[in-house]
Protein backbone atom coordinates (compact mmCIF):
# COMPACT_ATOMS: atom_id res chain seq x y z
CA UNK A 1 0.00 0.00 0.00
CA UNK A 2 1.32 3.28 -1.12
CA UNK A 3 1.08 6.03 1.46
CA UNK A 4 -0.19 9.38 -0.19
CA UNK A 5 2.13 12.33 0.03
CA UNK A 6 1.53 16.00 1.91
CA UNK A 7 0.22 18.66 -0.12
CA UNK A 8 -0.26 22.02 1.78
CA UNK A 9 -2.15 22.85 -1.69
CA UNK A 10 -5.05 20.88 -0.14
CA UNK A 11 -7.70 21.89 2.08
CA UNK A 12 -7.22 19.10 4.65
CA UNK A 13 -10.12 19.66 7.54
CA UNK A 14 -8.24 19.95 10.88
CA UNK A 15 -9.58 17.08 13.09
CA UNK A 16 -12.72 16.86 15.02
CA UNK A 17 -12.28 16.36 18.76
CA UNK A 18 -14.02 13.05 18.18
CA UNK A 19 -11.20 11.98 15.65
CA UNK A 20 -8.74 13.00 17.53
CA UNK A 21 -9.77 10.78 20.24
CA UNK A 22 -10.24 7.84 17.63
CA UNK A 23 -6.58 8.19 16.32
CA UNK A 24 -5.97 8.15 19.90
CA UNK A 25 -7.10 5.08 20.66
CA UNK A 26 -5.89 3.32 17.09
CA UNK A 27 -1.87 4.58 18.60
CA UNK A 28 -2.81 3.25 21.65
CA UNK A 29 -2.82 -0.55 20.03
CA UNK A 30 0.85 0.02 18.89
CA UNK A 31 3.55 -2.31 20.69
CA UNK A 32 6.71 -1.08 18.97
CA UNK A 33 9.43 0.54 21.45
CA UNK A 34 9.67 3.71 18.55
CA UNK A 35 6.78 4.29 17.86
CA UNK A 36 4.53 7.52 18.04
CA UNK A 37 2.00 6.24 20.15
CA UNK A 38 -0.53 8.89 21.42
CA UNK A 39 -1.67 12.15 20.30
CA UNK A 40 0.83 14.38 22.01
CA UNK A 41 3.97 12.42 21.40
CA UNK A 42 2.31 12.79 17.63
CA UNK A 43 1.43 16.32 17.79
CA UNK A 44 5.22 17.14 18.93
CA UNK A 45 6.47 14.72 16.12
CA UNK A 46 4.52 16.28 13.60
CA UNK A 47 5.87 20.04 14.64
CA UNK A 48 9.67 19.06 14.17
CA UNK A 49 8.80 17.48 10.48
CA UNK A 50 6.93 20.78 9.82
CA UNK A 51 10.30 22.90 11.31
CA UNK A 52 12.23 20.72 8.65
CA UNK A 53 12.94 22.33 5.10
CA UNK A 54 10.86 19.30 3.18
CA UNK A 55 9.10 16.37 4.77
CA UNK A 56 10.66 12.78 4.06
CA UNK A 57 8.84 10.73 1.86
CA UNK A 58 5.53 9.78 3.30
CA UNK A 59 6.45 5.43 3.32
CA UNK A 60 9.49 7.06 5.65
CA UNK A 61 7.28 9.51 8.68
CA UNK A 62 4.45 8.37 8.29
CA UNK A 63 5.20 4.42 8.76
CA UNK A 64 7.67 5.81 11.56
CA UNK A 65 4.39 6.66 13.57
CA UNK A 66 3.52 2.97 14.03
CA UNK A 67 7.36 2.05 14.61
CA UNK A 68 8.96 2.28 10.77
CA UNK A 69 6.96 -1.18 9.96
CA UNK A 70 5.80 -1.58 6.32
CA UNK A 71 2.52 -0.21 5.85
CA UNK A 72 1.39 -4.01 4.83
CA UNK A 73 3.06 -5.06 8.51
CA UNK A 74 1.26 -2.55 10.58
CA UNK A 75 -0.27 -2.67 13.70
CA UNK A 76 -3.65 -2.39 12.64
CA UNK A 77 -6.43 -4.56 11.97
CA UNK A 78 -6.81 -4.03 8.74
CA UNK A 79 -5.37 -1.99 5.47
CA UNK A 80 -8.45 0.01 5.52
CA UNK A 81 -7.61 0.98 9.30
CA UNK A 82 -3.78 1.35 8.46
CA UNK A 83 -5.13 4.11 5.89
CA UNK A 84 -7.52 5.56 7.98
CA UNK A 85 -4.35 6.20 10.10
CA UNK A 86 -2.63 8.06 7.71
CA UNK A 87 -5.09 9.86 6.46
CA UNK A 88 -5.69 11.52 10.43
CA UNK A 89 -2.33 11.97 10.75
CA UNK A 90 -2.26 14.04 7.50
CA UNK A 91 -4.68 15.84 8.58
CA UNK A 92 -3.39 16.98 11.52
CA UNK A 93 0.19 17.77 10.43
CA UNK A 94 -1.64 20.27 7.58
CA UNK A 95 -3.62 21.96 10.53
CA UNK A 96 -0.23 21.88 12.28
CA UNK A 97 1.19 23.38 9.10
CA UNK A 98 -1.49 26.23 8.52
CA UNK A 99 -1.06 27.32 12.25
CA UNK A 100 2.85 27.48 11.76
CA UNK A 101 2.69 29.43 8.52
CA UNK A 102 -0.01 32.28 9.85
CA UNK A 103 0.69 32.50 13.61
CA UNK A 104 3.81 30.78 14.81
CA UNK A 105 2.78 32.27 18.50
CA UNK A 106 -0.44 31.79 18.30
CA UNK A 107 0.05 27.61 18.18
CA UNK A 108 -1.45 25.95 20.76
CA UNK A 109 0.89 22.36 20.91
CA UNK A 110 -1.47 19.21 22.90
CA UNK A 111 0.15 18.73 26.01
CA UNK A 112 -0.92 17.29 29.37
CA UNK A 113 -2.35 18.89 31.88
CA UNK A 114 -3.43 18.08 35.09
CA UNK A 115 -5.16 19.90 38.65
CA UNK A 116 -3.17 19.68 41.60
CA UNK A 117 -4.23 21.24 44.57
CA UNK A 118 -1.97 23.75 46.44
CA UNK A 119 -0.08 22.36 49.63
CA UNK A 120 -0.86 25.44 51.38
CA UNK A 121 -4.30 26.19 50.71
CA UNK A 122 -7.75 24.81 49.14
CA UNK A 123 -6.63 26.16 45.48
CA UNK A 124 -6.48 24.09 42.93
CA UNK A 125 -3.75 25.05 40.06
CA UNK A 126 -3.47 23.68 36.79
CA UNK A 127 0.41 21.68 35.68
CA UNK A 128 1.58 21.86 31.93
CA UNK A 129 2.99 18.70 31.46
CA UNK A 130 4.83 18.68 27.88
CA UNK A 131 7.18 15.80 28.44
CA UNK A 132 5.10 13.48 26.10
CA UNK A 133 5.00 16.33 23.23
CA UNK A 134 8.91 16.81 23.51
CA UNK A 135 9.65 12.95 22.94
CA UNK A 136 7.84 12.91 19.72
CA UNK A 137 9.36 16.51 18.73
CA UNK A 138 12.75 14.75 19.65
CA UNK A 139 11.88 11.87 17.51
CA UNK A 140 10.65 14.02 14.64
CA UNK A 141 14.45 15.72 14.93
CA UNK A 142 16.00 12.04 14.32
CA UNK A 143 13.92 11.85 10.65
CA UNK A 144 16.02 14.62 9.81
CA UNK A 145 19.04 14.54 11.69
CA UNK A 146 21.46 17.07 9.28
CA UNK A 147 18.96 19.90 9.20
CA UNK A 148 18.54 19.81 13.45
CA UNK A 149 22.59 19.01 13.63
CA UNK A 150 22.47 22.69 12.33
CA UNK A 151 20.10 24.03 14.74
CA UNK A 152 21.63 22.14 17.51
CA UNK A 153 25.00 23.90 16.67
CA UNK A 154 23.64 27.61 16.49
CA UNK A 155 24.08 28.62 19.85
CA UNK A 156 21.05 30.96 20.20
CA UNK A 157 18.52 28.23 18.93
CA UNK A 158 19.95 25.39 20.95
CA UNK A 159 19.45 27.60 23.86
CA UNK A 160 15.52 27.70 23.37
CA UNK A 161 15.41 24.31 22.37
CA UNK A 162 16.85 23.24 26.09
CA UNK A 163 13.02 22.80 27.61
CA UNK A 164 12.50 20.30 24.93
CA UNK A 165 15.55 18.85 25.17
CA UNK A 166 14.94 18.19 28.93
CA UNK A 167 11.45 16.90 28.91
CA UNK A 168 11.84 14.75 26.12
CA UNK A 169 15.46 12.97 26.98
CA UNK A 170 16.02 10.02 29.01
CA UNK A 171 16.57 11.31 32.62
CA UNK A 172 19.58 9.26 33.00
CA UNK A 173 21.64 11.14 30.37
CA UNK A 174 20.75 14.85 32.12
CA UNK A 175 22.97 16.20 34.93
CA UNK A 176 21.53 15.79 38.57
CA UNK A 177 20.73 19.36 38.93
CA UNK A 178 18.65 19.10 35.56
CA UNK A 179 16.68 15.45 36.99
CA UNK A 180 16.16 17.29 39.78
CA UNK A 181 14.18 20.09 38.44
CA UNK A 182 12.53 18.04 35.52
CA UNK A 183 11.38 15.46 38.17
CA UNK A 184 9.49 18.15 40.12
CA UNK A 185 5.45 19.11 38.89
CA UNK A 186 6.47 22.97 39.13
CA UNK A 187 9.66 22.60 37.50
CA UNK A 188 8.31 20.91 34.25
CA UNK A 189 5.19 23.07 34.46
CA UNK A 190 7.73 26.19 33.88
CA UNK A 191 9.62 23.88 31.42
CA UNK A 192 6.36 23.27 29.44
CA UNK A 193 5.29 26.85 29.25
CA UNK A 194 8.39 27.60 27.40
CA UNK A 195 7.60 25.33 24.76
CA UNK A 196 5.49 27.35 22.25
CA UNK A 197 7.75 30.12 22.44
CA UNK A 198 10.89 28.37 21.53
CA UNK A 199 8.76 26.81 18.47
CA UNK A 200 7.74 30.35 17.32
CA UNK A 201 11.17 31.08 17.43
CA UNK A 202 12.06 28.27 15.15
CA UNK A 203 9.58 28.72 12.98
CA UNK A 204 10.59 32.20 12.16
CA UNK A 205 14.29 31.33 11.88
CA UNK A 206 15.33 30.91 8.08
CA UNK A 207 16.84 27.59 8.82
CA UNK A 208 12.98 26.34 9.35
CA UNK A 209 11.52 28.29 6.57
CA UNK A 210 9.99 26.65 3.84
CA UNK A 211 10.29 27.93 0.49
Amino acid sequence: MKLPQYNPAIDNPPLTEQEMDELDELLSFIEADDAVADMESLDGYLTALLLSPALPEADVWVTRVWGGQDPAQAPFGSGKQTKKVAQLVLRHLASIDRQLRADPEGLEPLFGIAEVEAEDSDEVQEIVDAELWCIGFLQGTAMTPEHWNRIFDDAELADALTPIVLLGSDPETLTPQQQELVGSPEGRDTLSRQVPEAIAELARHPLCTKA
